[in-house]
């Protein structure tokens, strides 16, 4: 039952949070007709359908179909029958004044910037734990390539326009920088081009104290082949205190000079900014001269990088025609003094398959043991995969804990093999330095709200590489408040507050079925000489609406695929780590 509960809490908290943001914007609006005099016939929790209410004096309060938001149906603010529904006002009830209807609109909005300010002050007075790399602009590793979604590599921005380590980022097309986030999100939120029409980005950094501004190209990368939403990236990354937290090293009785708590300075000369600029050193090596600072002296020790195994072999295949996959992987053993290429045969081979329905058809689990292959005992990766390739169906027998069954594969499409691969280690595990951030409330307030204009400015803008299908929807935003709610409830509280002034922001503009519209129609009847304007809204509300519901459909789309392509990538990080080698001391 606690176990139970544990894993409920998260998506408890991501429905409170998420939930609770519309409920707060409703309730500013039903709270100031209230004092205003006006009729509130239903507050709805989102649209459509009714799913359950209940009654309080003349206002239905109900939870709706459709989570998409939510309403407070006030007839005397505006004629949103389409919407909402029609309603009988009796003969005294009060027309709704320019005020009222200015007053009401605004409500709901500044509603959730209170809620906002309020839970920014819990993380002002709390403190947020992050990275200390997190909160620098100072470069540490510059990428000398990307990876495309493809698997092409290209050179990186960063590092065909000269960016190197230590460099200071002041500036991204102009906008000042505090954190290497917002480096990051401007890159990715640029709306510039060069005359061939490329993505650009003016930089302008600090190096040595002498200010310099460089012209880059960002790249446009994609998590995936599968996901159609790829950022503009430079392939920068923040610069880290190497502090040692952890040695491991594959043979015991080689003694390593480095302890834990030494802050890595430099190895074989070269300045160390970043865990990354290490490896590529080792990677070159058998031996690092490490400069390191120790109780306040520095000082040079060697320090002996080995090649270690880093993933065993394994042997996958493609079947079906949904392109199922099966892999065949070695069990935990000692593998690491296999030499690449090397055939054997291992005790105990098996099985990983990317289908949850097709393992539970057959009474079968992802680590059940492959006893045999068309009848034959087999303990060799290349002779399984051999087998395999020289026919379309093949008979596995495979050992459960119910005992031992027979696994019928059809439709087999492609058979490959994976060779043990090595890498280039020291053995240090670096100990993360965390920094209680605490942000004023207002800061926070105003970096929302700066995130959030910038975001409608590229939407916006021609030049830009972002869309509506890069937008998060109400599913995207419950996924992400879940994984927060389990990482970190700080970090909860501080996306729900980005979340409140978006909602903020986005309810003021001034379209139709927004607060916003609301707003400008009560002004421009109020100001001008348009006096049925509000019959004019009640006739095109219906249009927006529909169009907005089409806008969040079509973003919803993008969230729901979003999500398969992570839970199909979940299935590959499931099988890397059984195809990881662990090294333990």
């Amino acid at each position: 039952m606690k176990a139970f509960l544990i894993c409920l809490a998260p998506a408890l908290l991501a429905i409170i949070f998420f939930g609770g943001s519309i409920l707060i914007h409703e309730i500013g609006h039903y709270v100031l007709a209230k004092r205003r005099g006006l009729l509130v016939p239903k507050f709805s929790i989102g649209f459509g359908p009714k799913i359950f209410g209940f009654r309080v004096q003349e206002t239905e309060f109900v939870i709706s179909l459709l989570p998409f938001g939510g309403y407070v149906a006030i007839p005397q603010l505006a004629d949103l029958h389409e919407v909402e529904g029609r309603f009988d006002l009796p003969d005294d009830a009060k027309p709704a004044t320019c005020l009222d209807k200015v007053s009401i609109a605004f409500a709901g909005p500044l509603a959730n910037m209170l809620l906002a300010f309020g839970l920014a002050m819990v993380i002002h007075f709390i403190g947020l734990p992050v990275l200390e790399e997190a909160l620098t602009t100072t470069v540490g590793y510059v990428a000398p390539t990307l990876t495309m979604a493809d698997g092409s590599q290209v050179q990186s921005p960063a590092s065909k326009a000269g960016i190197l380590p230590k460099d200071k980022i002041l500036s991204v097309d102009g906008h000042g920088v505090k954190k290497f986030d917002e480096i990051v999100q401007l890159i990715a939120l640029g709306n510039k081009k060069n005359s061939r029409k490329e993505p650009l980005a003016t930089i302008e950094l600090e190096r040595d104290g002498v200010r310099l501004q460089v012209l880059v190209n960002p790249v446009l990368v994609s998590s995936s082949q599968q996901q159609h939403d790829a950022f503009r990236v430079i392939g920068l990354h923040p610069k880290q205190t190497l502090i040692v937290g952890d040695l491991r090293h594959l043979d015991k009785t080689q003694e390593l000079e480095l302890k834990k708590g030494d802050r890595l300075m430099s190895a074989n000369g070269v300045p160390l900014f970043h865990a990354q600029t290490l490896r590529d050193i080792a990677s070159q090596n058998e031996t690092i001269a490490m400069g390191i600072e120790r109780d306040g002296n520095f000082q040079t020790v060697n320090v002996p990088v080995v090649k270690l195994a880093v993933r065993k072999p394994f042997c996958g295949l493609t079947f079906s025609k949904k392109r199922w996959k099966l892999d065949f992987v070695p069990a935990d053993e000692d593998i690491v003094s296999l030499n690449q290429g090397q055939e054997k045969n291992f005790p105990r081979v098996q099985i990983f398959c990317s289908n949850e329905k097709f393992l539970a058809k057959n009474g079968i689990a992802n680590g059940d043991q492959l006893v045999a292959l068309e009848g034959k005992r087999v303990f060799s990766l290349e002779r399984i995969g051999h087998s395999l390739r020289h026919s379309d169906q093949a008979t596995l027998k495979i050992l459960t804990k119910s005992g031992e069954k027979e696994l019928s594969i059809e439709k087999i499409t492609d058979v490959h093999l994976s060779d043990m691969q090595f890498d280039h280690l020291c053995g240090i595990v670096f100990e993360p330095k965390l920094i209680i951030h605490r942000p004023t409330a207002i800061q926070q307030i105003v970096d929302s709200m700066d995130i959030t204009f910038k975001t409608l400015g590229s939407l916006f803008s021609k030049n830009s590489n972002v869309s509506a299908k890069h937008l998060m929807g109400p599913a995207g935003l419950i996924k992400t408040l879940h994984a927060l709610a389990k990482a970190n409830v700080l970090a909860l509280v501080y996306f729900v507050i980005l979340i409140n002034v978006n909602l903020a922001i986005l309810n003021l503009l001034p379209l139709p079925v927004l607060d916003g519209g609301i707003i400008t129609i009560a002004l421009l009847e109020r100001f001008t000489t348009w006096k049925s304007l509000n019959k004019v809204l009640a006739k095109v509300q219906a249009v927006f609406f529909a169009l907005l519901v089409a806008l969040l459909a079509y973003v919803t789309f993008f969230d729901l695929r979003r999500m398969w392509v992570e839970r199909q990538a979940a299935f590959e990080n499931q099988r890397e780590s059984r195809l990881i080698i662990h090294h333990d001391c």
